[in-house]
Formats: C-alpha cells, structure tokens, sequence
C-alpha cells in the first residue's frame, strides 16, 4: 500500500521532480565557478570601479576590492599599511589627477594569476591607460597579493611598478 501511494505520488509529480533536479543542477554549476574565475571578476570589478570614477568623479561603494586593511607600496612610497577606507579615499585623489592628466579609461593588458596556496594568490597585471582620443596615455606594472576570505577575494597587499617588470 505504500509502495503504491509513493508510485502514484511520483506519478503524479514526476514533472516537479525534473524541474527540481535540474534546478539543482543549474545551481551546481553556477556555484562551480574556479578560483581563477573568481579573482577574474575582483579584477574585472577593479576596472569597472576605476572607469565609473573617471566617467562620474564617484567611486561606486560595490564591489569592496580590499581586506579590511591593505598593505600599498611603490618605487617612490615605502610599504604602508592603509584601511579600506583610506584606500578608496587615496584611489579616488590618484583617479582625479589621472583624469586631469586626460586619462579617460583604464583596461587591463595583460593579468596574470599565480596561487600560492589555495586561499592565497600573487596577480601581476598590466594596466593601459587611454585618452578621450583612444591613444594610449601610458602602461603601468601593478602586483596584488589577493586572498580569500569566506570564499570572496580581496587585495591585501599591492605594489605599483614598470610595467616591464610585472610577472607575466
């Protein structure tokens, strides 16, 4: 008699049974994205927020790139560990001489991951700077050290350098 009652139920709700398994599945393969794929969206987000700036002279609050504080260093400033907040604050002083300088857009070059564990990975990018006209402004090096927090990359360190010199 049970038997029956779960035959007959099964039956019936065969079509809800499909749907839910292929449900399941779709959100296993969205929840399948890589690592790679992961820290490919951080840095895709980076461009989006830096372009929105030169665009509107606000830097959208989404996505948070950084951990709560991040280390910032250059050839001509010493490592130096900064909040997130002064980080945003300091992006958005270097983005506004970069637009008076006629810089209108940023893309990424090339960008290069490399995992050093698995929640921790070196990027080293080229950054190409362009004109209103489309010409190229000039490239910049740039190294992060990303790790992952609950799954979610942010850049905890990154150093400013000759585009030659990035690790690609």
């Amino acid at each position: 008699m049970r038997l029956q009652l779960v035959t007959n139920a099964y039956r019936k709700n065969k079509h809800v049974l499909i749907i839910l398994l292929s449900l399941s599945f779709f959100t296993g393969q969205l929840s399948a994205e890589t690592n790679s794929d992961k820290i490919a969206h951080l840095f895709d987000g980076y461009m989006h927020k830096y372009n929105q700036f030169l665009k509107t002279d606000s830097l959208p609050n989404y996505p948070q790139l950084y951990t709560d504080t991040v280390m910032l260093m250059s050839s001509n400033s010493p490592p130096r560990a900064i909040s997130q907040t002064q980080m945003n604050e300091q992006v958005q002083v270097f983005l506004a001489q970069l637009k008076e300088r006629g810089v209108s857009y940023v893309k990424w070059g090339k960008v290069n991951i490399h995992f050093l564990d698995e929640n921790i990975a070196l990027v080293s990018n080229i950054a190409e700077r362009y004109t209103k006209s489309g010409e190229l402004y000039n490239k910049v090096g740039a190294s992060y050290y990303v790790y992952a927090i609950d799954g979610e990359w942010k850049i905890a360190a990154f150093a400013v350098h000759d585009a030659r010199n990035t690790l690609l």
